[in-house]
């Protein structure tokens, strides 16, 4: 076996690996922000007296989030596309710089698992994109 061979192998497995990864954190984003709306604390601590009447600005952008999610997942779905994957991934990280103004401006600690989602979001769909197009532009 050439190293031509093997290293487009392990790239295909990678590639295998990210696309169930990518996955797997589309549907994360998706059911975490319709429990989160329907009031759940299963994944983000949403209670009123921490946030007060901001507790529902957090369910509108994670419902916000849901809606652009299907958006670009259907598009990438359709269009085989990447860069809107790739894009949408770059927003999750840029929200959580976002998330920390927010919460400055505001004066209010919120639960620490959303940066831990928008991290883990936004890099599973930044590495699928990304290996994605440099495979699409290899061949």
């Amino acid at each position: 076996m050439n190293t031509r061979s093997l290293s487009s192998v392990s790239l295909n497995i990678l590639q295998l690996l990210l696309q169930v990864n990518f996955n797997a954190s589309v549907l994360f984003v998706l059911i975490a922000s319709v429990f989160s709306l329907a009031g759940s604390e299963l994944f983000f601590s949403n209670s009123e007296e921490l946030y007060g009447p901001l507790a529902n600005n957090l369910r509108l952008v994670l419902l916000y989030l849901c809606l652009v999610q299907m958006a670009v997942y259907g598009f990438y779905q359709f269009q085989n596309n990447y860069a809107g994957v790739m894009f949408l991934g770059a927003f999750l990280l840029i929200l959580i710089i976002s998330l920390e103004f927010y919460c400055s401006v505001n004066q209010i600690d919120i639960d620490p698992n959303y940066p831990q989602f928008f991290l883990y979001a936004g890099l599973s769909h930044l590495t699928y994109g990304g290996i994605c197009l440099l495979r699409k532009r290899d061949s």
